[in-house]
């Protein structure tokens, strides 16, 4: 039997599950709305629902499943495959995920958080295949990170590692939601951005109408993407002095935003945070994942832990 993979996406707004090729091609993929207002309980009978189907579509296809890899958002303990909370569902908190699922389906599983899932996809089947050293930055409403070094996923001893939009780039900065002040998170996420555009303009904005009106050659709007941009120069110059990476992948809403707004001045910004020999070709690109990267992350966690 062709031995195959199930990837869990479990986000905030929608849940993702896959059955998946070891090379990462989808055979049969199903997503659900996240509902709230179940909490944890309704969360986890709805991935096993699709597990369950998952597992179904496999035995027909005389398909042999070899592990389950689940990215969730929000901090997780990924030695024990616990998650400590959710952001956005409550109940998830010290659930033992992966506990629950291995009893449930006898099926080896492992429980990461989704931007260390996102930095796998990247690597195996996005803009970082190839590259055995490289940073990704996912840039939505928070901002999220992994890091790649000498072709193995760095997660620390408490699956901190990569927690770039907690690294603190102005100590008299806002206050970031993580409660402490001046992080990436808080000059740079797409929630920065649309709050700096809101007290600048005196509407509310989004980040998305931010970069509008800078490609549209507004001033305020020009100075509010520069000051993030110089956020993100100087906390991807500190990480590429500390482990000399060769490509950095922007992801995320605001990592789609034009290049000649973000990607060029970021490029032109970083030999001022960074030893000569760090930035010089340093690449930075986008993301290729898309909308895909949560799902193809989980898929890339269970067939890269299930080998090692």
């Amino acid at each position: 039997m062709d031995k195959v993979v199930i990837g869990v996406d479990v986000g905030g707004t929608k849940t993702t599950a896959a059955l998946a090729t070891r090379s990462g091609q989808i055979i049969k993929l199903m997503r659900v709305q996240t509902k709230r207002e179940e909490g944890a309980e309704g969360g986890f009978k709805a991935i096993c629902k699709m597990v369950q189907n998952l597992l179904e579509e496999a035995k027909k296809h005389e398909l042999n499943v070899i592990g389950i890899g689940v990215g969730f958002g929000g901090p997780v303990d990924f030695e024990r495959g616990v998650v400590y909370l959710s952001h956005h569902v409550h109940g998830w908190e010290n659930f033992p995920l992966r506990a629950e699922l291995e009893k449930r389906f006898g099926i080896a599983t492992f429980v990461d958080n989704d931007a260390n899932a996102g930095t796998l996809g990247e690597w195996m089947f996005g803009a970082g295949k190839g590259i055995n050293d490289l940073l990704y930055v996912n840039i939505g409403t928070g901002i999220g990170g992994g890091i790649i070094s000498g072709g193995s996923l760095v997660r620390g001893w408490k699956n901190l590692a990569g927690e770039i939009g907690h690294m603190t780039v102005n100590p008299n900065g806002p206050v970031c939601n993580c409660g402490r002040k001046g992080c990436l998170e808080a000059l740079a996420s797409g929630e920065a951005i649309g709050r700096e555009g809101t007290k600048r303009f005196g509407r509310t904005m989004k980040s998305e109408e931010v970069f509008q009106l800078a490609d549209q050659d507004n001033e305020i709007a020009k100075q509010i993407i520069a000051e993030a941009v110089e956020a993100l120069a100087f906390a991807i110059g500190a990480a590429a002095n500390l482990f000399n990476p060769k490509r950095v992948i922007l992801g995320g809403g605001v990592g789609e935003a034009p290049e000649h707004l973000l990607i060029e001045p970021l490029k032109a910004l970083l030999p001022r945070y960074t030893l000569p020999q760090s930035s010089e070709g340093l690449e930075i690109v986008r993301a290729q994942l898309g909308y895909d990267a949560g799902i193809m992350g989980a898929i890339a966690l269970a067939i890269t832990v299930r080998q090692e």
